[in-house]
């Protein structure tokens, strides 16, 4: 797995650091391309987009871990986490127990309940989104001011369809163990993002965030499936779970006064991923 993860990692770095027009001269012959065709109609079962942006007509469920160079296998931030999506206003994002303390963290979006719970201690806390908007959005990378607005649309459970938008031609073919990949890269100036696809099912493998043609933040995935009708009971609070109410929130997401500064509003509500703390 690592040596498969080195080559992967190399390839995304080439595949940033060389202009477009050139990279297929560039890469190393890993496998040839074949002939140029259009891209295939994606073999996932759903339409994912709407007018709001990403909101998966099925349910989608991903595990997902963050492997960025420097992060170490014990840090919080490098456990798997299990995301579920459903429509436009419902999400579920749940934490492996942390290696040092112990909690164990789950968040439950059902526009405009909001959910932070530690399955840990079986205690929670609710608050509403104050809105004016109530769609969620679950982006893959860590926000910042100059991160491009392409690369800000890039969420769990539409990576097909920014593939097919923004990189529909492979520039380099991968065997990934018995998975035949293929490594799809779109440049913004500095900015780049290259995402190994599993090629005969039309799913992302890996993700790769790319800054002056480095890799600075890394999402491989255990498992990513859209699996069909919804489940109601997922995106409610668990049983035997004590709930506190938080303190409420004036529009547009601000906290009141006197609260904590950094209150728990998941998943672009408040500038969070489930990788970025």
């Amino acid at each position: 797995m690592r040596a498969r993860l080195v080559l992967a990692l190399s390839l995304v770095a080439l595949c940033a650091a060389t202009p477009l027009s050139a990279q297929e001269l560039a890469l190393p012959p890993v496998q040839p391309l074949p002939p140029v065709e259009p891209p295939p109609e994606a073999r996932s079962p759903a339409p994912t987009t709407s007018s709001s942006g990403c909101a998966p007509e099925a349910l989608f469920r991903a595990t997902l871990r963050n492997i960025s160079p420097g992060l170490a296998a014990a840090d919080r931030a490098a456990q798997p986490r299990t995301l579920w999506r459903f429509g436009p206003t419902f999400l579920r994002s749940e934490e492996q127990p942390d290696p040092v303390r112990g909690d164990q963290v789950l968040t439950i979006v059902a526009e405009p309940d909001i959910w932070m719970i530690n399955l840990a201690t079986r205690v929670g806390q609710h608050t509403l989104d104050p809105g004016p908007d109530y769609t969620v959005h679950a982006p893959i990378l860590p926000p910042s001011p100059d991160l491009p607005g392409p690369l800000r649309a890039l969420e769990y459970g539409c990576e097909p369809e920014f593939v097919a938008r923004h990189a529909p031609r492979p520039q380099q073919l991968v065997k990934w163990g018995q998975i035949q990949a293929a490594l799809h890269g779109a440049n913004f100036g500095e900015h780049a993002v290259a995402v190994l696809m599993d090629q005969r099912r039309n799913e992302p493998i890996m993700v790769s965030y790319l800054r002056q043609g480095r890799p600075v933040y890394v999402v491989r995935y255990d498992d990513w499936r859209r699996a069909g009708p919804n489940r109601p009971e997922l995106f409610q609070p668990p049983k035997n779970v004590e709930i506190r109410e938080a303190p409420a929130r004036p529009p547009g997401g601000a906290p009141a006064e006197g609260s904590d500064s950094s209150p728990p509003i998941p998943l672009g509500k408040g500038g969070r991923t489930p990788f970025t703390e």
